[in-house]
């Protein structure tokens, strides 16, 4: 009895649960609405970033104006040492002279760049 079909034991079907209307009327709703919505954060992340990037601009001119402020003044002051100094022969001349055309050469340098940028 062991094989018979009435000792076998039933399997019940499981039932499958649909989605009821409102909830799915309610899913399509939020996935149309979250895309209208985050737009305007989307705009005004954009909005951000070129503000940033406008802002950024003028922050780096700044900079490199500040910069070339510094090396004109660095320029001046050791090239002024080293008149002072250069009649000595000294060690601490050679290396005053050599900081001297270092600068020169940084302040080009940036001048360069600054060309560049501007084109």
């Amino acid at each position: 009895m062991k094989n018979s079909k009435l000792s076998a034991t039933r399997i019940r079907r499981k039932k499958t649960r649909r989605i009821p209307k409102p909830e799915l009327f309610l899913l399509v709703l939020i996935l149309i609405c979250i895309p209208l919505c985050s737009y305007g954060q989307f705009e005004q992340l954009l909005q951000e970033a070129q503000d940033f990037k406008n802002d950024s601009k003028t922050l780096s001119r700044e900079i490199v104006d500040i910069i070339k402020i510094i090396a004109g003044v660095a320029i001046a002051i050791t090239g002024l040492a080293y008149l002072y100094i250069r009649d000595q022969q000294t060690d601490l001349a050679n290396k005053l002279g050599k900081a001297v055309i270092g600068i020169a050469i940084f302040f080009a340098l940036i001048a360069i760049g600054e060309e560049i940028a501007n084109i």
